[in-house]
This record gives C-alpha cells, sequence and structure tokens, in this order.
C-alpha cells in the first residue's frame, strides 16, 4: 500500500555540484547511483519539469553563486564568509559560526496532481512574506523504490520536488535570517497551497529530519522491524495457549490445588471488572443524555431566531417590493455598460502584444488586490517584456501607457512608482553584471 506524503520543506545550504548532477541526470550521473539509497525510472524521466527565474536561464548555480559573492562585496564592503569559522565566546567556549549559504535548496513533498503553477504560487508566498527569491524549480516523478525488488507491482514513487533559493538580501547584501518559527510558518504555507496534510512538528516527534535517501531506508528498516515484532507476539501466543493447555492437564491431576486457586481468582478479577465497566457505561449514558438535551435546547433557541429574523426579512421585502422594479432598471443600465465597456478593454488587449499584454495584466492583478509593491510573479511578467527592449525608461512608460485605460489618477502614480523601481533595479544588476562578466 503506497504511503500518503505529507506536506513539508527541508531547507539546507545547496551543494551546488551534487544539485545540478542530479538534477540534469546525465547518464555517468545515473550510473553512480546505488539502488538501495536511490532508484530512478528512466522511462519516467519525461514527467519531469524545471522552472528557471527570469534572468537565469543558461547561466550555472556557480556563475550565479559567484555574481551573489560579488554582491555581498559591494553591498557590505566585507568579503562573503564561505567556511565555518571556530571561535571563543566569553566563557571561554569553543563555538562555530557557520559560513554564508547564499544558495540553498529545498526539498518539497508533492502529490501526483501538483502542478507548477502550485509550486510557483507558493514561492511567490515565500517571496511576498520575506523577500525570499526562487531561482529553480526542478519536479521529479521518476524516483522512488519497490517494496519487493522482484516484484514491479510494488513500485513506491517519492514524488517532490527541489527548490533552489537566493538567500540573500540584494538591497544589503546580508542573509535572510529566519528563526524557527518562520520556519514552521513555511511548513504551515506548504501545506495550504499545495493542499497536503501538514506534517508533524519537531516538537511532537522529538525526531530530527532524515534525508529522503535516508527515510526511505529507515521507513524499510521500521517495516522489517514490525514484522519482527507481530512474529514474536504471534509466538508469545502460541507459547501462552501451550501453557495453559498443560495448567488445565496439571489442574485435573492435583485436584482443587494451586492451579484451582488461580482459576477462581481470575474469575473474581474477570467478574469485578464486567461491574466495573457497567458503572463506567452507566456513567458515561447518563452524560450523553445530559448533553443531548443542553444542544437540543440550544437548536431549539437558534431555530427561534431564524424564524424572528426570516419574520423580520419578510417585512423588510414587503417595503422595498415597490422600489425593485426602478433599481432592476437602473441595474440592467449599468451592466450595459459596464458590459460595452468590458468589451472595448477587451479588444484594445487583445491589440497588444502578448509580453506587452502579460505585463498589462499583472499591473491591473496589482491595483486590485491593493498590494504595496509588486508580487514576485508581478514582477516577472514586467520584467519578462522590458527584457526584450533596448530602453529600459520607454518600456516602462509603454507599460504604464497601455494600462491607464483600466487605471484610476492616483493608481497610475503607484505602477509608475514601481515599474521607476524595476527599471533603476534592472539598471544596476546590468551594470553589476557587465562588470563581473555575468549577464542578468
Amino acid at each position: 500500500m503506497a504511503t500518503i506524503a505529507k506536506a513539508s520543506e527541508h531547507i539546507k545550504p545547496c551543494n551546488i555540484a551534487q544539485c545540478e548532477r542530479h538534477n540534469r541526470r546525465d547518464s555517468e550521473y545515473i550510473k553512480s547511483l546505488d539502488p538501495a539509497r536511490l532508484y530512478i525510472r528512466l522511462e519516467l524521466t519525461r514527467n519531469n519539469e524545471c522552472y528557471v527565474a527570469p534572468g537565469m536561464e543558461g547561466a550555472t548555480l556557480q556563475q550565479y553563486y559567484d555574481y551573489l559573492k560579488a554582491l555581498v562585496k559591494e553591498k557590505t564592503g566585507r568579503a562573503m564568509q564561505e567556511k565555518d569559522v571556530e571561535y571563543k565566546d566569553k566563557k571561554g567556549v569553543t563555538r562555530v559560526r557557520k559560513g554564508s549559504s547564499p544558495i540553498r535548496e529545498g526539498v518539497v513533498n508533492i502529490k501526483p496532481n501538483t502542478t507548477m503553477d502550485d509550486l510557483l504560487q507558493y514561492v511567490s508566498r515565500i517571496h511576498d512574506r520575506w523577500g525570499i527569491r526562487a531561482i529553480q524549480i526542478h519536479m521529479h516523478r521518476d524516483e522512488g523504490h519497490y517494496d519487493n525488488p522482484e516484484d514491479k507491482s510494488t513500485w513506491q514513487p517519492n514524488l517532490h520536488a527541489h527548490i533552489i533559493w537566493d538567500w540573500i538580501d540584494h538591497a544589503t547584501g546580508k542573509s535572510f535570517k529566519l528563526n524557527a518559527e518562520d520556519m514552521s510558518t513555511i511548513q504551515d504555507m506548504v501545506a495550504e497551497t499545495l493542499d497536503m496534510e501538514r506534517g508533524k512538528r519537531k516538537s511532537e516527534t522529538g525526531r530530527d529530519h532524515l534525508e529522503r535517501n535516508d527515510y526511505i531506508v529507515q521507513a524499510q528498516k521500521e517495516k522489517s522491524a514490525k514484522l519482527d515484532a507481530e512474529i514474536a507476539e504471534k509466538r508469545d501466543r502460541l507459547n501462552e495457549e501451550n501453557g495453559n493447555a498443560i495448567k488445565s492437564g496439571m489442574a485435573n491431576l492435583f485436584g482443587k490445588g494451586k492451579y484451582a486457586d488461580m482459576e477462581k481468582e481470575n474469575k473474581r478479577l474477570k467478574d469485578e471488572l464486567t461491574k466495573q465497566k457497567a458503572v463506567l457505561q452507566q456513567k458515561y449514558q447518563q452524560v450523553l443524555d445530559t448533553e443531548r438535551v443542553r444542544q437540543s435546547q440550544q437548536l431549539a433557541e437558534k431555530e427561534k431566531e431564524i424564524e424572528d429574523l426570516q419574520t423580520k426579512l419578510k417585512g423588510e421585502v414587503f417595503r422595498h417590493q415597490q422600489d425593485n422594479q426602478e433599481k432592476d432598471r437602473i441595474i440592467r443600465q449599468k451592466d450595459s455598460i459596464i458590459n460595452d465597456y468590458r468589451e472595448r478593454l477587451g479588444h484594445y488587449l487583445n491589440t497588444l502584444s502578448d509580453l506587452l499584454r502579460g505585463a498589462v495584466k499583472a499591473v491591473i492583478d496589482y491595483v486590485q488586490s491593493g498590494y504595496r509593491s509588486f508580487t514576485y510573479r508581478q514582477e516577472c511578467e514586467v520584467r519578462c517584456y522590458m527584457n526584450g527592449q533596448p530602453d529600459k525608461d520607454k518600456a516602462a512608460d509603454e507599460v504604464l501607457n497601455a494600462s491607464r485605460p483600466f487605471l484610476k489618477a492616483n493608481e497610475s502614480e503607484r505602477v509608475k512608482g514601481q515599474l521607476n523601481y524595476i527599471v533603476q533595479e534592472m539598471k544596476e544588476e546590468r551594470q553589476q553584471g557587465r562588470s563581473r562578466g555575468f549577464h542578468m
């Protein structure tokens, strides 16, 4: 029977070389795998999916790491601390200051029907909450194991996604600092966004997280231990039955001796247990009857409130009945005007290019959502259009002008401010990329 995966994301520093080999699925990597720890079915690899953030296309993780390393130096004035450093605190105790992890990797359990859009919605929520960006997502549907290697029907898939995070605040050059409560909130967000049952908290289980491959081995060991326990239980039951048979024979031999007294005591204990059960059952029934009466009274009170409310509403309907026809006429007139306006705006949108239309829709979604700034996904849509335009200021004006039919005056100013911020950020990224030979 397949195990139902629970929602979780375990985030750790990214081992860049190993991560890229795992996600590339090249032949040398496949040959190096130990089936006891990780098994990949190549005929299922075509079902895997990949997402790369705008500006990251064609770049390796090592190149992006070097870019972040230079960014940290530029923003903080100090070289990024890459290795762990030992130091002594005020009490003379040796401690370790962890090296920086500008790129981190999270592994998220998914369901068979989980889509890339579901994961993009999840990483968008993370970005909106803490500012952390996802630069790659790799969905894997070809990993798993066989409960019985000789029986192919015992395949247990390990459905999951690798999310590669940029853990640096580009405005300050410092790493994001998330505490235990924040990490717990991330687990809640995974479960809510992917519509999955949340995994148990570490405070409840008392167990540290296991890597997925180690978890499979551990699960197999636990299953084996469970089978051993069942066998031992059956053996003990058989020994007990054999022992009772021996006792019965000895009782027949020695009459009402030691074993007869034991049987008598057992009978007394069973009778006492039956009486106690009867008393507890009676008390439970009394409590149940009392609760049933209380709930019936509450139900009657609620029904009376509903009845009074219905009577009041009927009176309101009767008093306003004469005005309904006039209101309906006004509503129909407004609906006609709105539909005509929507039709014209829809035609207007269809005349725009696909990328510009996507940017305009992102702007409309921004002003309707009421957010103070663009979400991660909205900014990506705008950037997709601007990336193809040589003049970023002109591109921003085009997006703003194309959006004006949908905006109020104060909304236009808000959008203009957001677009100018993106233009400035893209210019800085382009300048930084040129100085280091890395194009964003």
